[in-house]
C-alpha cells in the first residue's frame, strides 16, 4: 500500500500539542501554589480561577495528545492495520481537507478516527450512537472522549470532500462511503444495525478485500483517481 503523510502538518500539531500541555501544567502548578500561600478568600479565588481553566486546558491538551503527540497516532494505526494491503491502495493522511482518504480496489473511503472506549452500540429507535463505559464524566466533557454526533460529523466530512474536489477541479465520479475508526484499545462495536460503517484497526483488513469482491473499481479506475490526488512535496 502506498502512504501519503502531510509531515509538516503532523509536525506542527505534535508542537502545538506540547505546548498546550505545559503551559497548562504550569498553571496548574502556578494555582496551586498560590492557594498555599495564603489562606483568605480573595487569595483563594484568584486560585481557584486559574486551577479551574489550567485543568480543563490539561484535559484538552490529552485529546490533542491522542491525536497527535503520542505515538502510535491515529494515522499509524491505520497503516498499520492495513500492512499487507497491495500496492493498488493509496493512503492520503491530512493531504487533502478530509484527514484520511483511501483509494482502492475496495472504492473510495473517508476515514473517521475516534478515540472513544467502552461499548459502542446503535439505538435504531433513537437512531443515535450510545456509550456505555469508558472514560469518566471529565474525560467524556473536556478531553472530548465521549461520543459525538457521529452521523452529523460524517455528513460533513462528505462536505468537505466534495467540496474539495470542486475547489481544486478534481473529477472523481465514484461515490465516497465514510468509514468510522475506532482505535481506542479498550473498545467493543455494536453497530452492525448502524446505517454508517464502524470498524477497529483489526476488522479493516477484511472489510476492504470484501468490498472489493462485491463492487471493486478496476485498476484503471484507481489509477485515474489517484492521478489526481496530491502527493507530499516534503
Amino acid at each position: 500500500m502506498k502512504v501519503y503523510n502531510n509531515n509538516k502538518l503532523i509536525k506542527k500539531r505534535k508542537t502545538l500539542s506540547q505546548v498546550v500541555l505545559y503551559f497548562s501544567m504550569a498553571m496548574l502548578t502556578l494555582g496551586f501554589l498560590w492557594s498555599l500561600s495564603d489562606n483568605n478568600k480573595s487569595q483563594m479565588t484568584y486560585a481557584y480561577l486559574i486551577l479551574i481553566p489550567a485543568y480543563l486546558l490539561v484535559q484538552v491538551s490529552i485529546f490533542m495528545a491522542n491525536k497527535w503527540g503520542r505515538s502510535p497516532r491515529p494515522d499509524e494505526i491505520l497503516v498499520s492495520s492495513l500492512k499487507g494491503m497491495s500496492n493498488q491502495y493509496a493512503l492520503y493522511n491530512y493531504m487533502t481537507d478530509v484527514p484520511h482518504l483511501l483509494v482502492g480496489p475496495a472504492g473510495v473511503y473517508l476515514i473517521l478516527p475516534y478515540y472513544q472506549s467502552g461499548v459502542i452500540s446503535y439505538n435504531t429507535d433513537k437512531q443515535r450512537y450510545e456509550q456505555k463505559g469508558g472514560p469518566k464524566f471529565f474525560a467524556k466533557t473536556f478531553a472530548q472522549e465521549g461520543i459525538p454526533s457521529i452521523e452529523k460529523e460524517d455528513k460533513d466530512l462528505i462536505k468537505d470532500y466534495l467540496n474539495y474536489l470542486q475547489k481544486n477541479q478534481i473529477s472523481i465520479n465514484v461515490e465516497p462511503q465514510v468509514l468510522n475508526f475506532y482505535y481506542a484499545e479498550k473498545v467493543e462495536l455494536r453497530t452492525d444495525n448502524a446505517p454508517e460503517v464502524n470498524l477497529t484497526p483489526d476488522k479493516f483488513k477484511d472489510f476492504l478485500r470484501q468490498a472489493a469482491k462485491k463492487s471493486g473499481l478496476t485498476e484503471v479506475e484507481v489509477k485515474q483517481i489517484i492521478e489526481q490526488l496530491p502527493v507530499p512535496t516534503d
